[in-house]
Formats: C-alpha cells, sequence, structure tokens
C-alpha cells in the first residue's frame, strides 16, 4: 500500500493502466438480454419467449471473443441480424474485439454460401484475410465520425 501511495504522489507521474475485465462486463451484460443455456451458448428470445437464435463463444483473451457459432432455427427472417447488432453493439460499449471463421452451419443446403456469409459479416464492420475476421470496437468517437456499420448498412438476412 505503501509503495501504490508514493506511485501517486510522484508528480507528473500515473500508475501503469490496467486491463479492464471487458470480456467479463461483456458476458454479464449479454445475459440480461440472452441468457446463457450452458457450453459458452447463449439464446436470444422473441416477444413470445420462443427463440429466435443462440451464439456461442470462445474466450480469447480479456480483450477478445471469438463467435463460435451463430445460428437461428429461422434463417432470412432478420434474427440473425439482430443478434450480431446487438454483439456488435455490446462489445463497443465494452471495448471487446470479436474475431470468428466464415463457416456455414446448420443444413445442407446452406441458406448462404461461404461468400455471402463473408460479405454479410463485411456488413457488420468484420474484416480479415479470407476467411478469418475480426471486427475491433468502434469507439464513440469513431462512431460520430463514421457512424456503426450496423447502422449504416441494410439489413443483411440471416446466415444459415
Amino acid at each position: 500500500m505503501v509503495a501504490l501511495r508514493r506511485w501517486w504522489a510522484l508528480p507528473g507521474k500515473t500508475p501503469p493502466r490496467r486491463h479492464l475485465p471487458n470480456v467479463a462486463n461483456f458476458i454479464a451484460d449479454l445475459a440480461t438480454t440472452a441468457p446463457p443455456v450452458g457450453r459458452g451458448s447463449y439464446a436470444f428470445t422473441n416477444a413470445d419467449g420462443q427463440y429466435h437464435g443462440f451464439v456461442q463463444f470462445i474466450v480469447d483473451s480479456d480483450r477478445q471473443l471469438t463467435i463460435h457459432r451463430i445460428w437461428t432455427p429461422e434463417p432470412g427472417k432478420g434474427n440473425g441480424a439482430a443478434m450480431l447488432r446487438t454483439l456488435c453493439d455490446l462489445a463497443d460499449r465494452h471495448g471487446v474485439q470479436l474475431a470468428l471463421k466464415v463457416i456455414p452451419i446448420g443444413r445442407k443446403p446452406f441458406p448462404m454460401s461461404r461468400e455471402q456469409l463473408k460479405q454479410w459479416y463485411e456488413r457488420f464492420g468484420f474484416t480479415g484475410p479470407r476467411w478469418k475476421m475480426s471486427r475491433a470496437p468502434i469507439t464513440p468517437a469513431k462512431a460520430s465520425v463514421s457512424g456503426s456499420p450496423a447502422e449504416t448498412s441494410p439489413a443483411p438476412s440471416m446466415p444459415g
């Protein structure tokens, strides 16, 4: 405790910046909207209490999550866009980078090809070579200048 007081007492010095528990706060905030259902998955419900989609994460660090899966039982109805918009908003709020691999899931034939799915993610600000993509959080300053990708893009259709 004495060392900390000395650190603060030095003129012009600030303590080293600690990493905030960004991912933990992101997940806690997400759980209020989409309750956890086990194995890193969260369920999004509609107004009727029915499931309209799920997302599953892998925690990479205190500042990055990988979206392992995002899916809906009814592709093409905007449920995936609503879920991804929520995830991007939370990531921006908590300073979390989102990463993913572009892999269609579900029953064949997939509602979207791999290339279509990649373009769908790009509408939300994801970038990257080939099939690995990531999205850095948009700070309020950046958002006010350029607008959030989710807000400036038309609502895309849901991936499979």
